[in-house]
């Protein structure tokens, strides 16, 4: 379940206006996701209301069903910075099983620095070397809606995951039509490469389906992992804008 939110739930090329963007404070995506073909958790991806210049993006995943027994939740918070293109950090908030952590990053690009904090077993705190353009997961899922994904369009980008910096390769590989709980969608087909290591590596790289419209929904995802094959399906979207003007 851990790596559903890392699975789903992910700033290169010029950003787009806020006003421009696929996606608007009170927007809510809801995911159903099996592993190896069994109902085992839940993931909502939501837009909150604006701070000051930032949005508010929080990704929350756990488990359900047979997997329950096995307590892992997840609650992130990203800074989006929708004039950037870009997150300033993210909090994510914790529980694996019997561990409990706290995470914190905040980005200075100009410096070329991230601050971390890690509460769990004990106290971690250090500033970790970063290039300009980095991401996190959470800003490369955000990036990817913003792009026009042609087929056969490449894009490399540099992902900070706690405490390293990898590179995460995504290629349109075309188009096609899928069913989920939401419905049918025309879908973008999206292949995902990262350099994840232990239990969390992927067998085969993960797939990222987004609804082949100016929202770019993510209806779909897929990953094969070390433990066993992972989907996540879209059981339900709210667009936003309207929480926004409320």
């Amino acid at each position: 379940m851990r790596a559903a939110a890392t699975a789903l739930c992910l700033a290169l090329a010029a950003p787009a206006a806020a006003a421009d963007s696929p996606f608007q404070p009170g927007e809510q995506i809801d995911l159903r996701v099996d592993f190896l073909r069994i109902p085992t958790g839940r993931v909502r991806i939501a837009v909150g209301r604006p701070e000051g210049a930032v949005w508010p993006v929080m990704m929350q995943a756990r488990t359900d069903g047979i997997a329950s027994v096995a307590d892992i939740r997840q609650h992130l918070v990203a800074l989006w910075d929708p004039a950037a293109g870009q997150t300033r950090g993210y909090d994510l908030s914790a529980v694996e099983m019997r561990y409990r952590h706290q995470d914190r990053a905040r980005y200075d690009r100009e410096k070329g620095k991230a601050q971390v904090v890690i509460q769990g077993r004990s106290l971690t705190d250090r500033t970790i070397d970063i290039p300009a353009d980095v991401h996190d997961l959470a800003s490369v899922f955000l990036w990817l809606r913003l792009q026009a994904l042609r087929d056969g369009d490449h894009h490399e980008l540099p992902l900070f995951s706690s405490d390293r910096v990898f590179t995460l390769v995504a290629d349109v590989l075309g188009r096609e039509t899928v069913e989920v709980p939401a419905g049918r969608f025309p879908a973008v087909q999206v292949r995902i490469r990262t350099a994840f290591e232990g239990q969390f590596k992927t067998n085969s790289d993960s797939v990222l389906w987004f609804s082949d419209d100016a929202r770019r929904v993510l209806v779909q995802a897929s990953a094969d992992f070390v433990l066993g094959s992972l989907v996540a399906r879209l059981e339900r979207y709210q667009p936003g804008g309207e929480v926004a003007r409320r």
